[in-house]
């Protein structure tokens, strides 16, 4: 697929999945669009680092896990880095604790960055909120 529209495809739906959570659906109505977004990754490389710039704007608001215009919502990035293992996502996560913490991990324990680390897992525990890993 051209770059140009790959590019657009992630951006829609990424989209789709951040106007179903922002109208209040719920991520078991999300679910597809992420999956989506997970596959059109693992077949588009070069979206890579799109994504990653995408994230790194996300990572750079106030509060991450706000479904504003332009930003990723935290639940895909957590899912990317489940499914993907993306060391990038960590190294995000560290520099934004690093910058807004301190680097006081215990101070972000309610933001974002800090349980992104747990998706790592492969027994994370928000896998259960996915049909996908249920089956």
């Amino acid at each position: 697929m051209d770059c140009a529209l790959a590019r657009k495809l992630l951006d829609i739906l990424i989209d789709n999945g951040t106007q179903i959570l922002r109208a209040g659906f719920g991520l078991n109505w999300a679910e597809a669009s992420f999956f989506d977004v997970i596959r059109l990754l693992r077949e588009e490389s070069s979206l890579k680092g799109y994504f990653l710039d995408r994230v790194g704007t996300t990572f750079a608001t106030p509060e991450p896990g706000r479904l504003d215009s332009g930003t990723v919502p935290s639940e895909l990035i957590e899912l990317v880095a489940h499914e993907l293992r993306w060391s990038e996502l960590q190294v995000m996560a560290q520099r934004r604790i690093a910058d807004v913490f301190g680097g006081d991990a215990a101070l972000a324990i309610g933001d974002f960055a800090h349980s992104l680390v747990a998706a790592y897992e492969d027994d994370w525990r928000d896998r259960e909120f996915y049909l996908r890993y249920r089956q």
